[in-house]
């Protein structure tokens, strides 16, 4: 038989094995229901705008006019040049840059750029995003010509401030893309000056040299002419 010591040692262990018990399972419980809480609450906190981000980027048809111009809308607007110029370039390779709308568009977003940056006197932004169309579309006019006009005043800032090597660069990377006015004549400027320092120096051969460097670039009429004074002071026939 169970000494009644033993049956009491007894019943206090099966106490204590349901205390345990029901404290596991009631903390457990509580643990669950709290994590079921938080998960609650983030769903409930999650940013609208991350939820659109996480959703699939609708597919630009690129083999129509209408899903270009949509594109060239949505990225020009956006600033995101890299894909305006992207898409642009579709544009011109499907040969459809004469197309009203697309034309239209591309005009906008080339007047906005230069009404923003360029008329504003940040000439560095819109050279850059002038330089990065450009790379993708040469052909197109609007944008090339928007980033010869960043260089023209870059080099006429530099020509101002009487640092001829950097003046000469931007004219020089002005006629490398294509031959343009602004390009020549920001050359011959340079170089009106380069022989002027020469002569005031006695250093004729240089004179000569810088004169016959520039002397066939088409320029204005005032460049020719002041070129051709500077020829004849050099003595050159």
């Amino acid at each position: 038989m169970i000494s009644k010591k033993n049956i009491i040692i007894i019943s206090i262990c099966i106490v204590l094995a349901v205390l345990v018990a029901g404290y596991y399972f009631i903390f457990n419980k509580k643990t669950v229901e709290q994590e079921g809480s938080q998960q609650q609450n983030q769903e409930e906190q999650k940013d609208p705008q991350q939820e659109e981000e996480q959703t699939e980027t609708p597919i630009i048809d690129t083999t129509t006019k209408e899903g270009l111009l949509s594109a060239l809308d949505k990225y020009g607007k956006a600033e995101d040049f890299e894909n305006f110029a992207k898409y642009l370039k579709i544009v011109y390779q499907n040969q459809w840059d004469n197309d009203e709308s697309l034309g239209k568009k591309e005009s906008e977003i080339y007047m906005a750029v230069t009404t923003k940056y360029f008329d504003t006197g940040n000439i560095d932004e819109a050279l850059r995003i002038s330089s990065i169309v450009f790379k993708e579309v040469p052909q197109g006019w609007r944008f090339r010509y928007l980033k010869i006009r960043c260089l023209e005043k870059m080099g006429r800032d530099a020509y101002n401030a009487n640092d001829l090597v950097n003046a000469e660069k931007y004219a020089m990377d002005i006629l490398q893309m294509m031959y343009r006015p602004e390009g020549a004549n920001l050359l011959a400027d340079v170089y009106i000056k380069k022989i002027e320092d020469n002569l005031l120096k006695g250093d004729k051969a240089s004179a000569e040299y810088n004169i016959w460097y520039v002397w066939d670039y088409e320029v204005d009429q005032d460049r020719r002419d002041k070129l051709t004074e500077l020829k004849q002071t050099i003595g050159i026939d």
